[in-house]
């Protein structure tokens, strides 16, 4: 099989090659999840733990429900962000906590409310940890000349190929991607593989990295079929 071939888009059914929807590990995150869960008193120490606050939160019942059942449990911030909206809390009316007792009276279920991730919270999200990465990235000397190389692959980069200034090429290369992921130019469907680009060019200009760099012209490549990206062939 060619080291081009994208073997997810390959094993998608008919209608969903059509449609291409935006892949993501926050669909996994989000079906691993419980369609409800009932909080009695002892789930509620749980979830609250030992913090000072012992407030009840969409936030700390989602921590604490991808803690218990998720493979994927390194998430950021923004991630979990995303997926809060998924989630909200039913109860009765009238609940009383009792800590003596160590009961609760009412019941309170935590829901499911959303079964897939929004397509438009995906698209915003395609890119960004990388992107976030660039930001954070600081080279000099040979670091220059890859910064280049970088900038002719991804094009339309020409106001950082004329200057020297590496915070001017760092600026570029970062705005480059924002705008691409913003137009999904290169038609990327995963939003993990999306988040590699940027973390390859950190790795490639700040360290020299061969892999990182062939990882990116092996995308850049498959851009040229102008068909949706889920996955490629990865060189470690």
């Amino acid at each position: 099989m060619s080291v081009f071939a994208d073997k997810k888009f390959e094993e998608l059914d008919w209608i969903s090659q059509a449609t291409e929807p935006i892949d993501s590990q926050l669909n996994e995150v989000l079906a691993s999840i419980p369609d409800e869960t009932i909080i009695d008193f002892d789930l509620y120490k749980q979830i609250v733990g030992d913090s000072y606050s012992m407030d009840l939160s969409v936030d700390r019942c989602l921590n604490w429900s991808v803690n218990k059942y998720c493979v994927i449990q390194h998430l950021s911030w923004e991630q979990r962000d995303a997926l809060k909206p998924c989630f909200e809390f039913q109860m009765d009316d009238n609940i009383i906590l009792d800590f003596e007792k160590k009961t609760i009276s009412g019941q309170i279920k935590f829901v499911k409310t959303q079964y897939t991730m929004d397509e438009k919270v995906l698209e915003g999200m395609l890119g960004r940890q990388g992107i976030e990465a660039i930001g954070s990235m600081y080279f000099s000397g040979a670091g220059l000349s890859r910064a280049n190389e970088i900038m002719e692959l991804l094009t339309k980069c020409e106001s950082g190929l004329r200057t020297r200034s590496e915070r001017r090429k760092r600026a570029t290369i970062k705005q480059r991607l924002i705008t691409l992921f913003k137009n999904n130019e290169w038609k990327i469907k995963d939003t993990e593989l999306a988040n590699k680009v940027g973390h390859w060019i950190k790795d490639y200009v700040c360290n020299g990295n061969l892999a990182a760099l062939s990882n990116f012209c092996r995308l850049k490549v498959m851009t040229h079929k102008d068909q949706p990206i889920y996955s490629m062939e990865e060189v470690k």
